[in-house]
């Protein structure tokens, strides 16, 4: 853990990377931008509005030349910040899970 100023347990790490979102139970892949990651949780952005609780399959596909390391996880919904009105959203997950990564 880290003690600092943003009282978080994990530094962030700035991630910028598409990502595919699915919301559980549902076949709705929602394209998404990763903006950060720690240990414990992640955000993104993006257009489709999402509710608190919701929980979420995670995806990051390779880059190329192993630029961006694959990615899976079952995550939870704890915060939505509305970035520009009713067409981008910055929505903060708790990692519930790691998921095993398909090729």
């Amino acid at each position: 853990m880290v003690d600092s100023d943003d009282k978080r347990d994990f530094r962030r790490m700035s991630v910028d990377s598409d990502i595919t979102v699915c919301l559980l139970g549902s076949s709705n892949v929602i394209t998404a931008r990763m903006k950060d990651l720690s240990a414990s949780g992640l955000q993104f952005h993006t257009s489709h509005e999402l509710m608190v609780g919701e929980e979420l399959e995670v995806n990051i596909e390779p880059g190329k030349a192993g630029s961006t390391l694959p990615f899976h996880a079952l995550v939870r919904v704890v915060h939505i910040e509305e970035i520009v009105p009713e067409t981008e959203y910055a929505i903060g997950c708790k990692i519930k899970e790691m998921l095993p990564v398909t090729e």
